[in-house]
């Protein structure tokens, strides 16, 4: 069986491409920072400065658990605006177990959100 990895891809706009980064294996602390952060998520929706701080937190978080392989700024800059949210989340709950860590080598295939996936329907 492969191991399972936690990644993510970004885009590079000064080399023109993708790069994807492995974190490297996460603990129990981890766990607990992440589910501290999660919970902080969870409170601070009364204003969009808390959402856009624990946004913040949870991408700083993110670059932290994949051991400065790239930037806050690289994290920001290589999604697309519609993809940071779900990017967040996925890796997040990696990293909780809420979510199965894909053994595939396309990291970020076409997500459809469930506002889309309702309309289709």
């Amino acid at each position: 069986m492969a191991q399972k990895q936690i990644s993510v891809k970004l885009w590079f706009e000064k080399e023109e491409k993708y790069k994807t980064f492995i974190a490297p294996r996460t603990n129990t602390k981890t766990l607990y920072e992440a589910l501290e952060l999660d919970e902080a998520a969870a409170k601070n929706t009364n204003s969009i400065k808390e959402v856009l701080k624990s946004l913040e937190d949870r991408m700083k978080f993110i670059v932290r658990v994949f051991r400065n392989q790239f930037t806050l700024e690289e994290f920001q800059e290589g999604l697309q605006s519609f993809e940071v949210s779900d990017e967040v989340r996925r890796i997040m709950g990696e990293i909780m177990g809420y979510e199965e860590v894909k053994e595939e080598e396309d990291f970020l295939p076409g997500v459809e959100t469930e506002a889309f996936q309702q309309k289709k329907e």
